[in-house]
């Protein structure tokens, strides 16, 4: 049941992402991702009122995996690495955070042309 909130909250975070990213990059016709960026913002805004409210109260799971997990992590990954982010400074781990930092932005640009050098290499 609970793959089942997952599932719905995902669903609707993902469509949310394509519709916020089309309206504002056709709203600001500007040579910048603006859309991806206002959703990581959003995303990463929402994630950190939310889990203040589930830490905080005695909130059932299934409502933390429909808004943590699937609508945000549908919306945007980008806000658990956020969350993860500032858990780490907040406990004073600032290696940790900044590790985080340099291999999630580092590593997923650097995966991102091997991706594309795997395309090119399998659909010449």
């Amino acid at each position: 049941m609970e793959y089942l909130f997952i599932l719905m909250g995902g669903g609707i975070g993902a469509l949310l992402r394509y519709l916020s990213n089309n309206f504002i990059n056709s709203s600001f016709k500007i040579n910048f991702p603006l859309g991806t960026f206002f959703v990581n913002c959003i995303g990463a805004l929402l994630i950190g009122f939310f889990i203040n409210i589930f830490d905080r109260y005695n909130i059932n799971i299934k409502y933390k995996l429909f808004t943590i997990t699937g609508f945000l992590g549908g919306y945007t990954t980008f806000s658990a690495y956020s969350l993860e982010t500032v858990q780490y400074l907040s406990s004073g781990n600032i290696k940790q955070a900044l590790l985080n930092i340099l291999l999630n932005n580092i590593a997923c640009i650097l995966f991102v042309f091997i991706g594309i050098g795997i395309n090119k290499i399998i659909f010449k």
